[in-house]
């Protein structure tokens, strides 16, 4: 089971990197020629503003489930590095709690906001409203997945050090 959490989590995490970075190139190109139709023909097209937001909402929630995969987030290394052992493990515990239940919470929070918007379309490509605001929950089961995939990880982890050393 803890192989197979692993392998997912690794094909998650290869999947958002190049999503991410195709939303990146995706919101470039977008911006880039909403300000050439604007300026140069004088003709803003009604659609890339839309289009590099939405893009630019799920690259944000899809980087934040990567930066929980990676451990990236906002840490105070400087206070924890001084920090003994046992009680880094405390803060580091409480923090991994924390980060968790931010998960869950943009899970239920995403599906509620879903399920608000599920009749509306967007004004100029008549999408669902609802497709954007999915950003949400599928970012949150994403560090879902990251976070339980680290966890059991850092088990195993510690295990064959142990017993290496």
């Amino acid at each position: 089971m803890t192989r197979r959490l692993q392998a997912l989590n690794r094909v998650l995490v290869a999947f958002e990197t190049y999503a991410v970075g195709g939303l990146v190139i995706t919101v470039c190109v977008a911006v880039l020629l909403q300000v050439l139709m604007r300026y140069l023909f004088a003709y803003p097209n009604p659609w890339s503003e839309e289009v590099s937001r939405f893009c630019f909402i799920w690259m944000s929630l899809l980087g934040a489930s990567l930066a929980v995969a990676r451990r990236a987030h906002f840490g105070f290394d400087q206070v924890t590095r001084k920090l003994a052992p046992r009680a880094k493990r405390v803060v580091e515990t409480f923090a991994g709690a924390l980060v968790m239940v931010f998960s869950l919470l943009l899970i239920a929070t995403g599906i509620a906001l879903m399920d608000l918007t599920m009749g509306e379309r967007s004004a100029a490509l008549n999408l669902p409203v609802a497709l954007v605001y999915a950003a949400v929950p599928v970012s949150g089961v994403l560090m879902v997945i990251h976070m339980l995939a680290g966890r059991v990880g850092e088990g195993a982890g510690d295990r064959s050090a142990g017993e290496t050393g």
